[in-house]
This record gives C-alpha cells, sequence and structure tokens, in this order.
C-alpha cells in the first residue's frame, strides 16, 4: 500500500536496538553507504544488518526490515511514498519506529514490541508485560491479565514469574488467597536463587501460613535473601533481632542489619536506626 508523498532529504539514522531489561553494554558500530543520491549513516549494535541492493539501501533492525529507495520507505513490505531530500530516521532504542522529517510513519512502540514478544511466548517479556498490568503501567491495571503472564513465564520456569504469582496468591490479588499454592511458587523462585521468592517462604514460615511456623527458620531463610541484596529481608531481621522474635534479642546485631537495609535502600531503616541510637 501506497501512503501519501511526504517532503524532505535523505539520510537514514538507524539508532541501536537495546533490549527491554537493560543487556550489557555492547560496542556500537558506524556504517555509511550511499544509493543514488542518498546518504546513509546506520549506527547501532546487536541484530543490526544494512546491505545494498538493487532496490536501494536495505536495512534489519529487531527482526524488521526497512528498505530505503530513491522514492519510497518499505517497512516489513509496506511502502510509504517519499520525496527528494527526506530524512528518515530508523529508531530501535525503543521498541521499533520510522520517521520521515519528524513524523512517525511507521513500526512499534515499546509496549507494542513487548506485546508482541509475550504473544510468541517469551518468558521475560511475559512477566514484564505482567508487571506493566500489575501496576497500570501504560495500560490498564488488571490483576487477573497480570496473574494470566506471570502464570505463562511461571510455566517456563522464569523465576520472577514464579515469584510474582505467589505473592500474587499470598495476597490475594486478582486470584483467591492460597497460601499452599504461594509457598510453592515462592519455593520454585527461592530454589533459583530469588530473593524475593525467598522473603515470601520466610514470611510463610514467620506466620505460619502455607508451612508450620517456625520463626528460626524464617529468620534464616531472610538472613539469606539480605545477603543476596533484598532490602525489605535485611529490615525483617532488623526487627525480629530487635525484638528477639524467634531468634536471640541483640540490639548491636539489629543495628547492624537496619544498617545493611538502608544500604539497600529500605525507606524506614533510618528511622529504625534512629530510634535505637537513641536508646
Amino acid at each position: 500500500m501506497t501512503k501519501p508523498s511526504l517532503p524532505l532529504a535523505l539520510a537514514l539514522a538507524l539508532a541501536a536496538a537495546l533490549t527491554l531489561f537493560s543487556p550489557p553494554a555492547v560496542a556500537q558500530s558506524v556504517m555509511t553507504s550511499t544509493y543514488g543520491d542518498l546518504a546513509v549513516t546506520i549506527t547501532g549494535s546487536g541484530s543490526i544488518s544494512s546491505r545494498q541492493t538493487a532496490r536501494g539501501i536495505e536495512a534489519v533492525l529487531n527482526e524488521h526490515t526497512v528498505i530505503i529507495t530513491s522514492n519510497s520507505v518499505i517497512i516489513d513490505g509496506e511502502t510509504y511514498a517519499v520525496t527528494a531530500e527526506s530524512t528518515v530516521v530508523v529508531d530501535g532504542t525503543a521498541g521499533f519506529s520510522v520517521t520521515v522529517d519528524g513524523r512517525e510513519i511507521g513500526g512499534f512502540s515499546e509496549l507494542d514490541q513487548l506485546m508482541a514478544d509475550a504473544e510468541a511466548g517469551d518468558a521475560v517479556a511475559q512477566n514484564n508485560l505482567g508487571n506493566r498490568y500489575y501496576f497500570g503501567n501504560g495500560v490498564e491495571q488488571d490483576y487477573a491479565r497480570a496473574n494470566e503472564l506471570y502464570r505463562q513465564a511461571a510455566a517456563q520456569g522464569l523465576a520472577e514469574a514464579q515469584s510474582n504469582l505467589a505473592w500474587a496468591y499470598w495476597n490475594g490479588e486478582g486470584v483467591e488467597v492460597d497460601d499452599a499454592e504461594a509457598m510453592r511458587l515462592a519455593q520454585l523462585a527461592a530454589d533459583q536463587g530469588n530473593a524475593i521468592g525467598m522473603r515470601l517462604v520466610g514470611l510463610g514460615y514467620f506466620h505460619g501460613r502455607g508451612h508450620e511456623q517456625d520463626k528460626a527458620r524464617a529468620a534464616q531463610i531472610w538472613a539469606e535473601a539480605a545477603n543476596l541484596g533484598d532490602a525489605t529481608s535485611a529490615y525483617n531481621m532488623g526487627i525480629i533481632v530487635r525484638d528477639g522474635d524467634g531468634v536471640l534479642q541483640d540490639t548491636d546485631l539489629a543495628i547492624l542489619w537496619f544498617e545493611r537495609a538502608e544500604e539497600l535502600g529500605h525507606s524506614q531503616a533510618a528511622e529504625r536506626l534512629a530510634e535505637l541510637r537513641v536508646e
């Protein structure tokens, strides 16, 4: 399908494709080419390639194909007419988009790409789309839809999704409260070293939900989760050690745990420290 002509100089800037979850930085590459009067600059990394064909400059980014000719831009087979001296930008930094002189003519937003990846069965995408529905980030908040996506990712063994779904069962968010299922899922996540799942397993033992109550066991699990960087588990350790609740009371040790929680970013740790230091 041919779109109405869009006036403008023809240079192609191809931005780096970035995944949704902040992967390790990779070196950028810069490629330049020409096609007739068309100057093409491609800057990017990862799954980016370009070549000159009989039709024009062909670039592949994030599994999308863009072909630049002297009078058109073809995006995944759909043709958009352009005139000479147009500026075309193909951007993969937040999903995928193509603009001509600042006007978007095609592509996918970050959310569109996330939905497509989740539909294709990508467990990480399913979990992160679930987070969007859970928090109402870019979509209408929907706990049931979030849990459906978490369940799909959890079935593939993704620890983060197992933990997220476990918390849903624990809190009754979008599902009926089910302590046994919460503990089953949380343990699956904990077995993979997921600190948030471990925190929930600790809560199960501490409160006797889904497990026989065992506060000493809860403390062991929270200490391990805290050492993996979970601020709330460190804070919980400070509370129970301060109070001698299931463990020996030790104010000095409680201070150390609250200091650890503060280092990890817990919002209430500083207040607890101030209280203990006054005493």
